[in-house]
């Protein structure tokens, strides 16, 4: 299924005003007209992430979501041309790009993502588990050991706590997946002021 058509209108003045200028100046202001726009979404995603988060621990996911603007390779992987702009609304400590590196070329993972577990030094802790609250969890059992025979016994040494050898399932409590169909007209009408106000500045000479 094709994804859906998404049409501006009313800029059609204002864009012809960006497309005389030179192709930095046009980039710089759909960058900033993408990222204004994706306010709405950060928060919405935010207010999400406060429902679920534990209040008993300084961990937060909410401060952990922000906005980011996509790297060259990230466009050119979605089919962006040289002129394209992208930014993403994500949480801290998801998931990164292997290095083009030779190694990485031979085993063809170059540009490919890897999750990583988080950081401490983000702003919100190390929250590597929102995956298990976006995507829930199945329950599963633990097997032996090949060294012991027995089976392996799951603890967390950060909390104290222990699993016992079986882990029940966590249904998904998704706070990113809904963000965006929830909030698609606001950011499209957000955008698309935000360029109209940065193309009326440049043209009056007024700083952005």
């Amino acid at each position: 299924m094709p994804d859906p058509l998404i049409r501006i209108k009313g800029l059609d003045e204002a864009l012809k005003q960006l497309q005389a200028t030179d192709p930095k100046r046009q980039l710089k202001a759909y960058r900033a007209a993408a990222r204004s726009a994706m306010l709405p979404l950060r928060n919405s995603v935010r207010a999400s992430a406060q429902q679920v988060d534990d209040a008993s621990t300084s961990r937060s996911i909410a401060a952990n979501v922000a906005i980011r603007a996509m790297n060259r390779r990230k466009l050119r992987q979605a089919g962006a041309g040289q002129f394209d702009v992208g930014v993403s609304v994500g949480i801290l400590g998801g998931a990164r790009q292997y290095a083009d590196s030779k190694e990485n070329r031979r085993k063809g993972r170059a540009g490919q993502t890897y999750e990583t577990g988080g950081s401490k030094t983000n702003p919100g802790g190390d929250t590597w588990y929102w995956r298990l609250i976006e995507f829930g969890r199945n329950a599963f059992t633990t097997s032996k050991s090949s060294v012991s025979g027995k089976r392996v016994n799951l603890f967390n040494p950060a909390t104290g706590k222990n699993f016992g050898f079986k882990v029940k399932g966590v249904a998904a409590r998704p706070i990113l997946r809904p963000a965006l169909p929830q909030n698609i007209s606001q950011i499209m009408d957000r955008f698309a002021k935000r360029l109209k106000a940065i193309i009326d500045k440049s043209a009056t000479g007024r700083p952005q």
